[in-house]
């Protein structure tokens, strides 16, 4: 059996799905949200939250619709369950990359951006206290997003199309469901929300290579997500810094990196699902 000979192995579920009629729902059901952010927004949430976070239930709302019209009430009630799949994770070194991988990005970045005598503070701060808190309302708020972008779409894209390709399609959806709070609700420039468009793809192609290898668990992939926000609430300072630029690019090379792995070592089986 191939690296990538899972394919064969996928449930039904996810067989079933309809991923593409999943992103055009969630995109619609979050333009309330976006208009509430953009006319009335709402300051000074915990951790500088922005009141459009409420519209991380739609992936949720929208896969659990689906997969009930699709499976009936058990194959949705199945696909709230795999949230604690810690099961299918073939082992622990999988674990631990979902939970390292963006911090170990993060840190680089930061090397870098010192390196390069890129904008950083004067006086560096990093509330490391504050990360299992942080940790813990990421995790909530990534269970909800998770259940629609890997726990619907991610199986049945990558059975087509393979990991890059699934990752190149979900992580553009997901980058353009940011962009009005990115732009008009936080305010970022645009030379930023392209940065972090691109950044925000990369990290879904990131994020479908653990699922594919790592027993295609969904906790792997809400543990990720946690992970990616605590990473830039805790860059200095409190997230003030952060450039999805050099992000970006550190996500770029690693990706390469990985690709040219799977091309040395499975040679054509894993470069042709990639």
């Amino acid at each position: 059996m191939t690296a990538f000979a899972y394919s064969a192995l996928m449930p039904q579920a996810e067989n079933a799905a309809h991923p593409f009629r999943f992103f055009g729902w969630v995109l619609l059901l979050s333009a309330p949200f976006y208009i509430w952010g953009v006319f009335w927004p709402v300051r000074g949430l915990p951790f500088g939250l922005p009141a459009t976070v409420v519209m991380v239930v739609a992936p949720a709302m929208v896969a659990t619709a689906l997969t009930r019209r699709e499976q009936g009430a058990e194959g949705a009630r199945e696909l709230w369950r795999r949230i604690g799949d810690v099961g299918s994770i073939p082992s622990a070194s999988w674990f631990l990359t979902a939970l390292v991988f963006m911090p170990a990005a993060s840190l680089f970045g930061y090397f870098m951006m010192r390196l390069f005598d890129l904008s950083l503070p004067a006086a560096v701060s990093v509330s490391l206290t504050q990360a299992p808190v942080l940790f813990a309302v990421y995790f909530f708020g990534a269970i909800f997003e998770e259940i629609g972008w890997t726990g619907y779409a991610t199986g049945p894209l990558q059975e087509r199309y393979g990991i890059l390709s699934a990752g190149l399609m979900i992580g553009a959806v997901w980058a353009l469901w940011h962009v009005t709070p990115w732009w008009l609700g936080q305010g970022h420039a645009l030379s930023w929300v392209t940065w972090q468009a691109l950044a925000t793809t990369s990290m879904r192609i990131v994020m479908g290579w653990i699922y594919a290898y790592g027993g295609r668990s969904l906790l792997l992939s809400i543990v990720f997500h946690a992970m990616i926000n605590v990473s830039y609430s805790l860059f200095p300072n409190e997230g003030s810094h952060y450039d999805p630029f050099i992000l970006a690019a550190v996500l770029a090379i690693t990706i390469g990196i990985i690709a040219l792995t799977h091309a040395l070592v499975w040679r054509a089986a894993s470069w042709k699902n990639w």
